[in-house]
């Protein structure tokens, strides 16, 4: 069983049967697309979070699942294995991402998800998900603009496999991360940062030595710091420059068009 509501049902005592105060600190919450109308919607049909612990499972590839799952907290990632039990990861997973956003479309799924740090999950049942996107206008441009930037980190991680350098691979994705955690611009900043070396080598294609002695070279250039799974970057610029990162493709924030925003909210 790899559903939210099958996968630990002998866990009941993990459940959240008010999934809002989980949904309220979403990215998909704050979307700009949104009317407080469409938020009181998206409020009323999620049915239950539920945390869950590191290294588990939430969706196996080939599953069928019921339900959308907002990550709330925590960190997870999707993934492939090949025959050989080689494995890539195809998309990491932060608060405010959703899981498995094909299934609004597509009843099975071809990948796993699985839990990198203890994870809160929130369920929106595929069916009403259906319905809002069909009843309100701001919720489907939220979901469709969701899918679109999960297309542009794949074409960035995409060139990485085929055209960067080792230290330009991993210097951009510690960029991108960032921004996806919603760090702000500026020098010295400071987050969690649980990936071990095995998962970075599984993202872009490397060997753990490899990464390891890429991870040791932005060290010594003075372009990353970590220690006990916390990442400073203490010159963001210099990071950006290495990689040659542009954060303009992860469209966050200021990078939203504000034409775009609703311009009224329904009573």
């Amino acid at each position: 069983m790899t559903e939210l509501t099958a996968a630990y049902a002998n866990q009941s005592d993990r459940y959240d049967y008010w999934p809002s105060r989980n949904l309220r600190s979403s990215r998909l919450w704050r979307s700009p697309f949104l009317t407080k109308a469409e938020q009181r919607a998206l409020e009323h049909a999620v049915t239950c979070s539920k945390r869950v612990d590191l290294h588990k499972d939430l969706i196996c590839e080939g599953a069928k699942a019921d339900n959308l799952l907002i990550v709330a907290s925590g960190w997870a990632y999707r993934y492939s294995c090949a025959p050989d039990g080689g494995r890539q990861l195809t998309a990491l997973l932060v608060p405010g991402d959703i899981a498995n956003l094909d299934m609004l479309l597509f009843e099975r799924v071809s990948y796993s998800v699985r839990t990198l740090t203890d994870v809160t999950v929130v369920a929106l049942p595929r069916k009403q998900a259906l319905a809002l996107v069909d009843d309100y206008p701001g919720i489907a441009r939220t979901f469709t603009g969701f899918a679109m930037i999960e297309n542009a980190i794949a074409s960035k991680w995409m060139l990485s496999l085929g055209r960067r350098s080792a230290h330009a691979r991993i210097a951009h994705l510690l960029c991108e991360i960032a921004i996806r955690l919603g760090i702000e611009d500026g020098n010295n900043i400071t987050f969690p940062f649980p990936l071990r070396q095995e998962q970075i080598g599984d993202v872009l294609g490397l060997t753990n030595i490899h990464v390891n002695r890429t991870a040791r070279q932005l060290r010594k250039e003075g372009l990353i710091q970590l220690c006990d799974r916390v990442l400073t970057i203490p010159d963001v610029a210099a990071l950006r420059y290495a990689a040659g990162f542009d954060p303009a493709y992860l469209h966050m924030h200021r990078h939203i068009d504000a034409a775009a925003r609703p311009t009224a909210d329904a009573a």
